[in-house]
């Protein structure tokens, strides 16, 4: 097949939508299918792909706040963002002669379905999130195929647009997260908390780091960047957590693992906007437990009482005790460890990519 996995962020920004669209993209090209990630002028490049990689220029959303009605906005905004990309993209797509067009967001079911009527290509909706605006509902009918990445998000997609969605999880790389050869030998306390993910307002990282001011014997680290990060830090300092508080910035997936093997536990603080959770299923393939707030697509990704525990989002309080339960269980954290990494493998990137691919199958068949 020829395959165009459409997505402007996948060469502008890191996240778990990024991630998913490069490391689906090698998986299908080992299947020796033709792959080409289409996404907007940015310096986010993939080491070791076998995939090729066409980008546009296009206009920041920031740039649309200038326009009455729209500071505000901030659907709208995004529309506008990926749409002054799609008017350069259009014309690649259709002349590429693609199979599927696969997008992640449905902002791009405009660019993909014009695109597909000069081609007879067939358009995947891929949802992640829930990015609607007007108008999305008689788009969203017209997709040969939709696939979500769990059944929280699922369903809030059928409520929207009333079609058929398959549920596919969001695939682990398992030859970089994966248990440490030689395991480590962590000291029981202080209890070593880690955080990753963009430090984002929904991210719920104030929570984290509150719970460390209730919870004597622990140390967090952070590692991921974003728009918040000087309040966060500010916060650090209000509360003097300063030698207990690390913010390591951003930090390349590949040298997570060796982050994580010195950790005792992952904490995962949003309370919003979460539809899946891949840095958690990435922690338990690494054998690292996880301690989650009980919300949206983190419920489909840890075990309870099995590779970890939950608390109620937003509630630092609940998050302290929770740590607290894994400081004076130390034999129960390590119980959550030896089974974290068997729970993951559902989530490794072969099964999954099978079950991308029957999706693709069952569209082109829908003709």
């Amino acid at each position: 097949m020829r395959i165009a996995l459409y997505n402007l962020t996948t060469t502008t920004a890191y996240g778990g939508v990024e991630s998913f669209v490069w490391d689906l993209a090698n998986q299908l090209a080992m299947r020796n299918h033709s792959v080409t990630i289409i996404g907007g002028n940015g310096a986010r490049r993939e080491e070791n792909t076998n995939v090729a990689v066409v980008t546009f220029p296009f206009t920041h959303r920031t740039w649309f706040n200038r326009i009455p009605g729209l500071a505000r906005a901030y659907a709208e905004r995004k529309l506008f963002e990926r749409l002054s990309l799609a008017w350069r993209a259009i014309p690649f797509l259709i002349r590429g002669k693609f199979d599927i067009i696969h997008i992640q967001k449905p902002y791009d079911l405009l660019p993909a379905l014009i695109a597909a009527r000069f081609s007879g290509a067939k358009v995947i909706l891929g949802c992640h999130g829930e990015d609607f605006y007007r108008g999305d509902r008689w788009l969203a009918s017209r997709v040969s195929g939709a696939v979500s990445c769990s059944k929280f998000n699922a369903q809030t997609i059928i409520n929207r647009y009333h079609i058929n969605v398959d549920v596919i999880y969001n695939g682990i790389d398992t030859t970089i997260f994966r248990p440490t050869p030689t395991p480590i030998q962590l000291p029981i306390t202080p209890l070593c908390v880690l955080f990753v993910g963009r430090l984002q307002p929904w991210k719920g990282v104030d929570t984290a780091i509150r719970a460390i001011a209730l919870t004597p014997n622990t140390i967090l680290q952070i590692a991921g960047d974003g728009e918040q990060r000087q309040a966060l830090e500010a916060l650090v300092v209000e509360l003097k957590l300063e030698h207990r508080v690390t913010f390591l910035g951003s930090v390349p997936r590949h040298t997570l693992p060796a982050i994580m093997y010195g950790s005792h536990v992952l904490v995962a603080t949003s309370f919003a906007s979460e539809t899946f959770g891949i840095g958690l299923v990435e922690a338990q393939s690494c054998g690292l437990p996880v301690i989650a707030s009980r919300f949206g697509g983190f419920i489909e990704t840890v075990a309870e009482g099995v590779t970890g525990r939950f608390f109620t989002p937003k509630d630092a309080n609940d998050l302290a005790n929770q740590l607290q339960f894994l400081i004076e269980n130390p034999e129960m954290r390590q119980q959550y460890a030896a089974a974290a990494p068997g729970w993951a493998a559902q989530f490794a990137w072969p099964s999954i990519t099978d079950r991308v691919t029957l999706a693709y199958n069952a569209a082109l068949k829908r003709g």
